[in-house]
């Protein structure tokens, strides 16, 4: 995760909880640098879920509960969280759809979504079409499925949510959007 992208999570959550705190917190695809580690996280219950178990456990995540699951089928609650970020992860997911019914599940009504994805748009360096990422990760990455539009963050992943805030975080080389939604 580039410090634009975390910095862009950052704005996010900390114009939504300007006056209270989350009290649970779900980052799905957890990693070295966890989004959990926003400092308004410092009171809340974090957990980092992650499709495998990490061999050491990076320092960033020693305050939070590990889990490892996979998205299509989240082990919690119903409405066991208030807040769920996810950041480059959807792209790589076969069934993102899946995952975004879970993570709709698991969240609390007025509890906010914040998705990082990868995004296609019109850039005078396109090959083809596609962005420079592909070249990067391609064929021969072996779980790089999709490039979502804009639009379709918003009326696809965020299609049950009330659109809370966008940020583009870069256009070049390779178009990153963060954006976040409310349940309703």
């Amino acid at each position: 995760m580039s410090p634009k992208v975390f910095a862009a999570f950052a704005h996010i959550i900390a114009k939504f909880y300007a006056d209270r705190y989350p009290t649970a917190a779900l980052e799905v695809g957890a990693g070295a640098w966890t989004l959990l580690s926003i400092p308004c996280f410092a009171n809340s219950r974090k957990v980092a879920l992650n499709a495998q178990k990490f061999k050491k456990i990076p320092p960033e995540l020693a305050a939070c509960d590990l889990v490892v699951g996979n998205s299509n089928s989240l082990d919690f609650a119903d409405q066991e969280f208030d807040c769920v970020m996810s950041s480059s992860v959807l792209e790589h997911d076969k069934y993102f759809w899946k995952s975004v019914a879970e993570i709709y599940r698991v969240l609390q009504p007025g509890g906010i979504f914040v998705v990082g994805v990868p995004i296609y748009m019109a850039l005078p360096t396109d090959y083809m079409n596609t962005t420079l990422t592909f070249k990067r990760h391609g064929i021969a990455y072996n779980a790089d499925f999709y490039r979502f539009s804009e639009q379709a963050v918003r009326e696809v992943i965020l299609e049950n949510f009330t659109v809370h805030e966008t940020i583009l975080v870069r256009k070049y080389p390779n178009p990153y959007l963060v954006m976040s939604g409310v349940k309703n």
